[in-house]
């Protein structure tokens, strides 16, 4: 049976108009004079006016009711979520400045938050790699690394075994152009080595024994994948192994007399990078005293010793060295990072708020009381009520259903920003009830781009790379489409559909793809209790016709599904194979329409139509996995163009790994079930098409083109 809503009353506007006056002989004989012009007639139209509006409010279902309609089958509606940024503190005391947790730093309008505190030091740095030289032995190449041992003074015995390396810098602007990260895993010695430079205030006696808060930023960017046994399994959730993997950090000590050089191994105070794996920032205590780096101290290079600085300048001002490097029996490398920065701390979009009294308990159940602050982030507040024998703490929980008579629980409407009270225990008659402190805040509007903070605690700072993880709550209206789905999996991932939805709930997830008994090693076999989950992001500004997700999306999405899926499921998330095509099209425009403008179009509703992600797509999902490419279905939708009077022709053709086009003889191009189109070549000419892959230029002058200089009086 079809759930339609029903329509208490449909009476329209007229038809209310028509029945009032149909009344008048009833109730006012004499009153003769029906025209329009009448005024008891305005005033009957008036009133039809407004009773047509109040019908419409009353076959209305209010917001209020479709909330109450949502907490009774337990459905909670997304959340705004805090975007996070890492700050870089610059001070010129020599003594170092501090900046406590919980400091405001303002991006505009925008308030964020530091999670942790940091003391800042008068310090620059530059953090380098020794990376292997590969390049074939030229005559050129051959002195340059003979210039090279001689400068190391490298007996000649020894010369034959040698490797040689170039210094390799992380760019200390992550997102210039030409910027490239360091992949230190592939380095010489598999170590990133990390240059304090001094200023002017600089006081190494002053840093000893203190804290260096250290900022890394990782690229975690995919530029390519395909279905292969070679790929990395990263995200086969039976075999994620979420320890953080062990590191060595060590400050360089200068060679002796004897010409042989040292490291002290610093002790680790915390780490938010999870061992060098993401954005964070790790906290060494510096030993005291610290070693003095005098001028020719800087070592010849060698693996105990850091790679010479290219830039002199930088050279002359470092005060210390700093190494970080992984166990031998690691299993991994350090990847590719894209920054790193002293004085470092995380910084979250949101605000703590002061306590308040919300008032006094009425011992009745389902009590509510507003906080002042909205939107509330989960699991920060911290409430408490005046009992018989003093204040006690309450719990914050997710429903009462749990709930004992010993239990102290509460709710919290994170959206609306209210407190409720309805489980076996209440705040009776009397009792005060007081918040000591929450967090709020949130949304997609923290996503602030790079350089956006300038200061934090009256501290110079920056942040180096955009703010990220914002988003904001759901409205109502996906709030109430979203039931269906989470009545029906209750928040467990069996059927591909509940895959597809889960991994859709998590924050930079454009499109999500299941695709059951496929395994990534072999998908052309059947693999029993295997899930390989195909994730689109929202966003990528390398590719953003052929979108790929970042490390850090498919490690969110597999630790959401990890807690849903089935204990037998053997569950991959990879990102989406793209098989690359062109397009080449000839139209004949019709007359009247300017053909640059045909030609714009014609392009644009071929590549909405071909695009992977939603609101796109043959049917605004994205092109489906593994869908045929019909030529003669994108003539159809190239024909749709106002302008185009009809298509000469359309070239299908396919892009080999040599760079070569290749038009297949039936006009399609067949997808496996995990592939997706990649437009790499699209032209639309009047005209004959151009062979695809063949680049479009503008019509000759059909005269002789000459310039006439303008008149001067």
């Amino acid at each position: 049976m079809a759930l339609n809503g029903p329509i208490l009353d449909d009476r329209s506007y007229q038809q209310l108009r028509d029945e009032l006056v149909k009344r008048i002989p009833v109730y006012a004989p004499e009153w003769t004079n029906h025209n329009e012009s009448d005024p008891g007639i305005a005033l009957l139209e008036l009133f039809a006016y407004l009773g047509e509006a109040l019908l419409f409010r009353f076959n209305q279902i209010p917001d209020t009711t479709r909330i109450e309609f949502l907490r009774m089958l337990g459905v909670q509606p997304r959340t705004a979520r805090s975007a996070t940024v890492l700050l870089a503190a610059d001070t010129d005391v020599a003594a170092g400045v501090q900046v406590l947790k919980a400091t405001e730093a303002k991006a505009g309008a925008l308030s964020f938050e530091t999670q942790d505190e940091v003391y800042a030091w008068p310090l620059d740095s530059v953090a380098v790699g020794k990376a292997p030289i590969t390049q074939a032995a030229t005559a050129a190449e051959r002195e340059r690394r003979a210039d090279a041992l001689a400068r190391a003074r490298i007996p000649f015995a020894e010369a034959a075994g040698a490797t040689f390396y170039e210094t390799v810098a992380v760019p200390a602007d992550p997102l210039a152009p030409d910027a490239v990260s360091l992949e230190v895993s592939s380095t010489v010695d598999g170590s990133l080595w990390i240059a304090l430079l001094g200023r002017k205030t600089t006081d190494l006696q002053q840093l000893a024994g203190h804290t260096l808060f250290v900022g890394v930023a990782f690229d975690q960017a995919i530029t390519s994948f395909t279905l292969s046994p070679l790929q990395p399994k990263d995200f086969q959730l039976g075999e994620r192994n979420t320890a953080p993997p062990p590191m060595i950090w060590q400050l360089w000590n200068p060679p002796t007399p004897q010409g042989k050089a040292s490291f002290t191994n610093l002790r680790v105070l915390g780490d938010t990078t999870a061992g060098l794996v993401e954005d964070g920032v790790v906290k060494l205590e510096l030993p005291k005293p610290m070693p003095v780096l005098t001028p020719g101290s800087q070592g010849k290079g060698d693996a105990d010793s850091p790679p010479p600085l290219n830039d002199e300048k930088q050279a002359a001002l470092v005060v210390a060295w700093l190494r970080v490097s992984r166990p031998a029996t690691a299993a991994d490398g350090i990847g590719r990072v894209r920054w790193v920065g002293l004085n470092a701390v995380s910084a979250v979009q949101a605000r703590t708020a002061t306590p308040e009294l919300l008032g006094t308990g009425t011992g009745d159940p389902g009590q509510q009381y507003r906080l002042t602050q909205r939107p509330v982030l989960a699991d920060t507040v911290q409430l408490q009520v005046e009992e018989a024998d003093g204040w006690h703490d309450w719990t914050e929980v997710e429903d009462f259903i749990a709930s004992t008579p010993d239990d102290r629980p509460f709710t919290v409407d994170l959206t609306a920003g209210t407190v409720t009270f309805n489980g076996p225990r209440l705040p009776q008659q009397g009792q005060r009830i007081r918040v000591l402190s929450y967090r709020y805040g949130g949304g997609v509007a923290g996503n602030v781009p790079a350089k956006s903070i300038t200061a934090v605690g009256g501290v110079k700072a920056s942040n180096p790379l955009p703010a990220m993880g914002g988003a904001d709550a759901a409205t109502l209206t996906e709030a109430m489409d979203s039931v269906p789905g989470q009545v029906h999996r209750r928040d467990r991932a069996v059927v591909a559909e509940d895959f597809r939805e889960l991994a859709g709930e998590v924050t930079g997830v454009a499109r999500a793809e299941a695709l059951p008994l496929l395994h990534p090693d072999n998908p052309q076999v059947p693999a029993a209790g295997v899930v390989s989950m195909v994730i689109f992001p929202t966003e990528d500004l390398r590719a953003p016709d052929a979108p790929l997700p970042d490390k850090g999306l498919l490690s969110r999405v597999a630790a959401y599904l990890d807690a849903r899926r089935l204990l037998t499921t053997e569950l991959y998330v990879i990102p989406p194979t793209y098989v690359k095509i062109a397009v080449s099209i000839g139209v004949h425009v019709h007359d009247g329409f300017q053909v640059d403008a045909v030609r714009r179009w014609a392009e644009l509703i071929v590549r909405q139509f071909l695009a992977p992600v939603p609101p796109y797509g043959p049917d605004g999902n994205g092109w489906p996995l593994g869908r045929t490419i019909r030529a003669a279905e994108l003539q159809a939708v190239a024909v749709q163009v106002d302008g185009v009077d009809y298509l000469e022709n359309l070239i299908l053709a396919t892009q080999q790994d040599n760079g070569d086009f290749v038009v297949p003889p039936s006009g399609t191009v067949a997808l496996q079930p995990w592939e997706v189109p990649q437009i790499v070549d699209i032209t639309v000419v009047e005209g004959q098409p151009l062979d695809p892959g063949q680049a479009y230029t503008p019509p000759p002058p059909t005269s002789v083109v000459v310039p006439v200089p303008p008149e001067v009086c």
